[in-house]
């Protein structure tokens, strides 16, 4: 079968580790996929350009790891939409999955009309907030993920710490979420179509002395900082089966409302003290690179690393069938010797 991956290609002015990353995840997909028997050729994807389009078009199959163009994580958007509405298969999660989540309040208020719990939230497009916002309350960029724009000081206790920490954030960020904090233990459910993988914590036990207990930037993206080192993951959790059970349930609620139980991604949930568990975000298409959440999730699951992908590989094949197949059904007949419509 042919594969072309896609990534990133507008990598100009980035980091050298950033580059770095992004390429081993390439080479990582490459090599297993080849070992699997696969034509695999390498396809970046740059801005202001459509050539790697003509050459997703020749290939059976794209995986695609291209998360953003030129480092702006809603271009991702457009890749996976063009890649849809030509038919072509590929690998992760629907547009409409992608585009949802990257508006976070969006995605919030299709989890609200879902029944799935997750914490009060408002968008704030300016520095005049309501006076009933809970506090401590967390602000979040509105439009970007892997906790791009989150640090220790996102967490606000007062309302005047708030109103500067989003005036701040609007500086950078032209929309930004502000959500009530919810104090408690951080968990996280991956998922490939509808295979729930075991479920992992986030251990706090490490962090710094008067660090909130959160996932930022520096904690995903700055391996040795202080909060790296205070963000432990402990996978499969080592929580009663009843407690598993509960938070698989909301995780796969959430998971079906936005993802449709296509693609692939995690859900990331807290539980307060009361014992309430809370989505506090759907992640599509999250990294896959070996040392990943998803990858330790699949680990715990008893898959080695190139099984995963090639799991992922054969979700996609099978909604692209399943696509196919649909189109087929509903397609208007035409009798064997009709003349074709004229198109002019």
């Amino acid at each position: 079968m042919r594969v072309a991956i896609i990534h990133d290609g507008s990598t100009q002015g980035w980091a050298a580790a950033d580059v770095a990353s992004v390429v081993e995840n390439v080479h990582e997909v490459r090599t297993a996929l080849r070992a699997a028997g696969h034509d695999v050729e390498v396809v970046p994807v740059r801005l202001g350009e459509l050539r790697w389009l003509q050459r997703a078009l020749r290939a059976d199959l794209v995986f695609n790891l291209c998360e953003s163009i030129g480092g702006v994580a809603r271009y991702e958007d457009c890749v996976v939409g063009a890649l849809e509405l030509l038919g072509v298969p590929f690998s992760g999660c629907r547009f409409s999955a992608i585009t949802g989540c990257h508006r976070k309040h969006q995605a919030n208020a299709l989890l609200q009309m879902a029944g799935v719990p997750i914490p009060p939230f408002l968008l704030a497009q300016g520095n005049q907030l309501p006076p009933d916002v809970p506090l401590p309350a967390i602000v979040k960029p509105n439009g970007e993920d892997a906790s791009v724009g989150i640090d220790g000081g996102a967490v606000c206790t007062t309302r005047k710490a708030l109103r500067d920490r989003v005036a701040r954030s609007l500086e950078q960020f032209n929309e930004v979420l502000v959500q009530a904090y919810v104090p408690g233990r951080e968990f996280n459910v991956g998922f490939v179509g509808s295979q729930m993988l075991p479920v992992s914590e986030i251990s706090f036990a490490r962090m710094p002395e008067g660090a909130w207990p959160i996932v930022s930037y520096a904690a995903k993206w700055v391996p040795g900082s202080p909060e790296d080192e205070g963000t432990q993951p402990v996978c499969p959790a080592r929580i009663p089966a009843a407690l598993t059970r509960r938070i698989g349930a909301v995780a796969r609620r959430a998971w079906d409302a936005l993802a449709a139980s296509e693609g692939y991604g995690r859900v990331d949930l807290r539980l307060d003290d009361a014992g309430q568990v809370w989505v506090l975000e759907v992640n599509p298409c999250p990294d896959i690179s070996r040392d990943a959440g998803l990858a330790r999730m699949a680990r715990a699951q008893g898959w080695a690393y190139e099984e995963l992908l090639l799991r992922i590989v054969d979700e996609a094949l099978g909604r692209a069938q399943r696509a196919a197949a649909a189109a087929a059904t509903v397609a208007p007949a035409r009798a064997p010797n009709s003349e074709p419509i004229p198109t002019a």
